[in-house]
């Protein structure tokens, strides 16, 4: 049986996180789909409210509304949902991952730490800067003999850091392009001394 999720809320805590919908699902073990489905449906499965509580370290009481009313489809009503759950899962596959700075970001494989601290993108990463966005690009120094880090550029808005290793930065009409082999997601404080 379906449960009514508060969708906005799971929205807010994502953002809250700068997780981008592709983030949350590695985090929660959920599929991206699924959560898509969740944020705009606001309808889930017991265990995806579970996982989703979970990975936001809250109770499913936080995130859930009353039970949804079981719904009887007709056989054709069904095959033309899953006709087009399959046209907008065919193009949500191929778009990118959206952090909740705007940044979007765009690679072969995502990985998050065991902390859930920071975001791994590699193979055919691009990160995509609106042009409205204020940033800031700096070169990172390697002054410790035994650092294994393979970053040369460190980019920073909005409480995001994002590592950048053998950058190349393309100016779009709408933004800038940034194309690397490897960038490293993590969140910085938005209250800095200095």
């Amino acid at each position: 049986m379906d449960m009514k999720i508060n969708s906005r809320l799971v929205v807010g805590l994502r953002k809250q996180k700068a997780w981008s919908q592709q983030q949350l699902s590695i985090v929660s073990g959920v599929s991206l789909r699924t959560i898509q489905r969740v944020e705009n449906e606001g309808n889930a499965s017991l265990e995806t409210v579970k996982s989703i509580a979970s990975a936001f370290e809250t109770d499913i009481q936080t995130i859930t509304k009353e039970p949804a009313k079981a719904k009887t489809f007709h056989s054709s009503a069904l095959a033309a949902m899953a006709f087009f759950a399959t046209i907008v899962f065919g193009v949500l596959a191929t778009s990118s991952t959206t952090a909740a700075t705007g940044i979007e970001i765009q690679s072969d494989t995502v990985r998050q730490s065991y902390d859930k601290t920071e975001t791994r993108f590699k193979g055919g990463v691009s990160v995509f800067i609106p042009e409205n966005m204020a940033f800031e690009i700096s070169a990172i120094e390697h002054n410790d003999v035994l650092s294994d880090e393979p970053y040369q550029l460190r980019l920073t808005s909005k409480g995001m850091a994002l590592s950048i290793q053998n950058a190349r930065i393309i100016r779009a009409d709408e933004g800038v392009i940034i194309k690397a082999i490897e960038v490293k997601s993590s969140s910085v404080s938005p209250y800095r001394g200095g």
